[in-house]
């Protein structure tokens, strides 16, 4: 699903217009972010865990001019689907 769609689809559902799902998008986003920049996991229940893992800086090879580069320290997140949410889209498997 595109953003798009993800939108028009939440704004019908929640019977609200694009620009408030637009401002309660943006602003899970901005919480997600802040939260996770503090190294701090948030659990939204019945859907998952967003966990940020922290990678140090390293030193990689250019492999097209054999360049060295270093690369900063970067925050990725790791999302982790509920139980409930894993059964409600592969009912077939049993839960953890």
């Amino acid at each position: 699903m595109e953003h798009k769609q993800f939108r028009k689809t939440l704004s019908e559902r929640l019977k609200r217009p694009l620009s408030d799902i637009d401002a309660l998008v943006d602003g899970l986003a901005s919480v997600i972010r802040e939260s996770c920049a503090g190294m701090d996991t948030v659990a939204v229940p019945s859907f998952g865990n967003f966990t940020p893992v922290k990678h140090d800086e390293e030193i990689v090879s250019d492999l097209s001019t054999g360049k060295r580069m270093l690369l900063p320290p970067e925050i990725t997140l790791e999302y982790t689907p509920s139980a409930r949410l894993s059964h409600r889209l592969c009912p077939d498997e049993p839960l953890l």
